[in-house]
């Protein structure tokens, strides 16, 4: 049967809706909205997924003030699944209390339910860089920063760090520099490190990752694995990153410097 002109005039009203009555604080109205079992994904902010109404009220309540004042919902698409699924795509923007303001991508995905049409997934996306360039979040940058580490490759890390970026070793053991101002004097000493037969780098393994008050900032304990003319080794470190429209801004760098000292007194 699919959608008739009814089910798309009633899924529009609804993704409006939703500003209404957030911005009125009716929260206990939005079973209204989304299914009991709805997915809310808002993991670009830094507040992960939440799984149904209660959990999308309740993040509500606590992130009080910092909730905009008015959220207003645009250009609405929605695409037809089958008869009782659509996927709707909208643009919002919100306004907080200060005057600031943001865009967003709404990814919904609208049911049709004994009581009309609900929503039960929706992915909020942030949007921050213009003419659709990549808008990417802290923990896909530490993994392209990892490939390029990994694959010695020079335009890789040019690409993941921002232009004024700043990477400091709070720790490091004599002849280390502890901190490199830009993307030139960083990836200039660590493309002198490939040729100067430093450890080859292998891979990384996450062993925790800590999402921060900042959605553009993690913590990130790992290890990094692979070998020297002696054999095998594993680094343990602590990283603080930063990122900025997309690339890599700060990074406190925490190396075992034991360890470190230790792997490079393998070497010959």
């Amino acid at each position: 049967m699919g959608l008739g002109d009814q089910d798309r005039i009633d899924i529009t009203d609804l993704v409006n809706r939703h500003g209404h009555l957030c911005d009125a604080g009716e929260l206990d109205r939005l079973g209204e909205l989304f299914t009991p079992d709805v997915t809310y994904d808002v993991t670009d902010f830094g507040f992960g997924t939440l799984r149904g109404v209660d959990a999308i009220r309740e993040a509500a309540i606590a992130l009080g003030d910092g909730n905009p004042v008015g959220r207003h919902v645009t250009n609405i698409v929605i695409t037809e699944v089958d008869d009782r699924t659509a996927r709707v795509r909208a643009k919002g923007l919100g306004v907080l209390a200060d005057g600031s303001a943001g865009s967003v991508v709404y990814d919904d995905t609208a049911t049709r339910t004994p009581d009309g049409w609900r929503i039960s997934y929706r992915k909020v996306t942030p949007r921050r860089l213009p003419l659709g360039r990549e808008d990417r979040g802290a923990v896909e940058v530490l993994e392209s920063w990892r490939q390029a580490v990994v694959g010695q490759s020079v335009e890789g890390l040019r690409r993941v760090y921002a232009v004024d970026a700043v990477h400091e070793f709070p720790f490091v053991y004599p002849g280390v520099p502890s901190r490199f101002e830009g993307r030139e004097e960083i990836v200039g000493w660590v493309e002198a490190g490939w040729r100067g037969d430093l450890p080859r780098y292998q891979g990384y393994r996450t062993l925790a990752l800590h999402h921060t008050s900042d959605p553009a900032t993690i913590v990130v304990e790992q290890e990094a694995f692979g070998v020297t003319p002696a054999g095998e080794f594993t680094l343990p470190n602590i990283v603080v990153l930063t990122v900025r429209n997309g690339q890599i801004g700060h990074v406190r760098d925490y190396v075992d410097v034991m360890a470190a000292a230790a792997v490079l007194g393998q070497k010959g």
